[in-house]
């Protein structure tokens, strides 16, 4: 049984668009793409694989701090932090500088 894909994608998952970019931009991804000797396509790939990258670390930073304001910590947590904290300095060896 032959599977079915959407046009353009392959059976690997990829799917093959089109794009336009204005001629500065171009030129960029061709100065890229003759530097690190590989296609347009994987410099293309590569600048929207670091965006998605770096928009889910944002969204990660910003689930983390309104989770915090939530529930920020108790005093008694951060007692027992500082606690644990003033032990494992007291736990390393004295070094003569």
């Amino acid at each position: 049984m032959k599977s079915k894909t959407r046009r353009g994608e392959k059976k690997t998952g990829s799917v093959k668009i089109a794009i336009s970019l204005p001629r500065e931009e171009a030129d960029y991804v061709e100065r890229l793409r003759r530097l690190q000797k590989t296609s347009r396509s994987a410099v293309i790939r590569d600048a929207i694989r670091e965006k998605v990258l770096t928009e889910k670390k944002a969204e990660d930073i910003k689930r983390y701090i309104e989770g915090y304001q939530r529930m920020p910590e108790t005093e008694e947590e951060i007692a027992e932090l500082q606690a644990m904290q003033q032990s494992a300095l007291e736990s390393l060896p004295k070094e003569d500088w």
